[in-house]
């Protein structure tokens, strides 16, 4: 692949960002009702796993992250699960994380995902932008699998928000949140993943509610890749899929309201009220080295 290309997909993953639309609705869009034999009902194995919950199966053994030993109550999630909004940047692939590669185009990005994407070029190179591309594509891919769309919405969905419902706001949305914390978290460190992931939801006038959504779901995912390092990617995914199952992540319910994911049945999610938030947490350093477990 060369240095453009990588650099257009690099730039892609970053403005078309985890829960927007653009490809990944036309391709919910065209998704069939077929049946899914990975349903989130059914309790899948990997081996190695005896089956105790993904979330918690081995909390006294690993690390974790502070506070996230308990389920917290919903309003508490919506109310501590913000981050302050960053500043807006352009940016664009360097070589190295300094040397402005030619023709590459620039995009608006969060000052802190720009300058953490820069300094994991300078520490891993072109390829490690790479990879944390090829991590965002298979969250997109699996999340797209696990929970295909169905083909007519429920009655709750506005019309003029039925794209933005395939693939946001509900299990899907969950799962890919999570899933790509885990995978991050596995490649390059729960500490440089939860900055990034909590950069990435500083851009201005992000919805409160969805950011509180993506910001604890996000948590979970890390959890269960600390909890679960000699996992592989499947296995990640396994786990986290019998996360959501088992109401360990949160989602949107009929009421536009923050839900557990095990109380809202797949396809019968809401949608985020879509009013931005004010304060939250700071934005965070983006500092920190890229360092797997």
């Amino acid at each position: 692949m060369s240095i453009a290309s990588i650099g257009r997909d690099v730039i892609g993953s970053i403005t078309r960002r985890l829960g927007a639309g653009g490809a990944e609705q036309a391709r919910a869009t065209n998704e069939t009702t077929s049946s899914n034999p990975s349903a989130p009902s059914r309790r899948a194995q990997v081996p190695g796993w005896d089956g105790r919950d993904a979330f918690e199966a081995s909390r006294a053994s690993g690390p974790s992250e502070p506070g996230s030993t308990a389920r917290p109550d919903l309003a508490q999630i919506q109310r501590d699960f913000q981050t302050a909004d960053d500043a807006v940047v352009s940016w664009s692939p360097k070589a190295g994380g300094v040397v402005p590669i030619p023709f590459a185009p620039e995009f608006e990005v969060t000052a802190t995902e720009g300058r953490m994407l820069d300094g994991l070029a300078a520490q891993r190179g072109l390829v490690g932008l790479n990879t944390f591309n090829n991590i965002k594509d298979q969250a997109l891919e699996t999340s797209s699998r696990l929970y295909p769309t169905t083909g007519t919405p429920p009655s709750h969905v506005p019309q003029d928000r039925v794209d933005e419902w395939r693939g946001q706001d509900g299990h899907r949305d969950a799962f890919r949140h999570a899933y790509w914390n885990a995978l991050m978290t596995r490649e390059f460190g729960a500490e440089w993943t939860k900055q990034f992931a909590t950069a990435h939801e500083g851009m201005p006038f992000n919805a409160a509610d969805r950011e509180a959504m993506d910001l604890y779901n996000n948590q979970v995912g890390r959890q269960i890749a600390l909890d679960n390092p000699n996992a592989s990617p499947e296995e990640l995914a396994t786990l986290v899929q019998q996360a959501v199952t088992d109401g360990k992540l949160v989602l949107f319910d009929q009421q536009n309201q923050l839900q557990w994911s095990n109380k809202v049945p797949v396809d019968q999610h809401g949608l985020s009220n879509l009013v931005p938030g004010t304060g939250g947490q700071p934005v965070p350093p983006g500092d920190v080295y890229a360092d797997p477990y």
